[in-house]
């Protein structure tokens, strides 16, 4: 049966694709019907309608920032800007123009913030330091894994960690081992040997989750000190 999937799908449509038909997962979260895709889409629309007003209101109040806004304002703006563009990221369609938009919003705040620093470079180096920082958690959020895993409500459970990051690619995968700690990392090493032992017991060899394991365990011995 040809399952309906959304071109541009939001994270709930995408992790269904994930589980569909993948032995990596319990054999109940694997069968997927239409009527699961369906529901996700719809639960995927009514978060970005939910979303797209919240970031209308944070415009609205980036638009009444005056020259005498206190700092404490204006910092908590900037950083629902940013939350907004990491939301953005998982959020189904293309959303392109608005991250552009976001971009320019945050732009002209730390202009303004630069502008009252000017005569300390001291806290022009740390903005210098936030401004790398944003870039670069703005290009993990990119990655739809980053972006769905970094969800408030993230579809991707904690029992359905390992194998979802078992099925990524190298790449994806190598970004996404960022956000764990060593000791979060050696948990999903033993998790991911015992799933996979398993996996093979009942008859699946997935060479490619295989080498996602050693992938892993590499990361882990990177992150642990000798």
């Amino acid at each position: 049966m040809t399952m309906n999937f959304s071109p541009a799908p939001g994270p709930n449509e995408r992790h269904l694709k994930r589980r569909l038909l993948n032995p990596l997962f319990p054999k109940p979260e694997q069968d997927i019907t239409q009527q699961d895709i369906d529901d996700a889409q719809r639960k995927d629309e009514e978060n970005l309608l939910s979303f797209m007003s919240y970031f209308q209101s944070v415009v609205q109040k980036t638009t009444e920032l005056g020259l005498n806004s206190e700092s404490d304002v204006v910092l908590e703006i900037k950083e629902q800007l940013d939350e907004c563009y990491a939301i953005s990221c998982a959020m189904p369609g293309d959303h392109s123009n608005l991250k552009i938009a976001i971009k320019k919003l945050i732009a002209a705040i730390m202009a303004a913030i630069r502008k009252g620093a000017a005569d300390d470079p001291v806290a022009l180096k740390k903005l210098d330091e936030e401004d790398v920082a944003r870039e670069m958690h703005n290009e993990l959020h990119e990655i739809k894994l980053i972006a769905d895993l970094m969800l408030e409500n993230s579809p991707i459970l904690e029992k359905e960690l390992t194998p979802t990051l078992l099925n990524e690619d190298t790449q994806d995968l190598d970004a996404a081992l960022q956000l764990f700690s060593a000791e979060q990392l050696d948990l999903i090493v033993k998790d991911a040997q015992k799933l996979l032992e398993h996996v093979r017991n009942e008859g699946h060899e997935i060479p490619h989750a295989w080498e996602r394991f050693q992938q892993i365990k590499h990361a882990l011995n990177t992150n642990t000190p000798q």
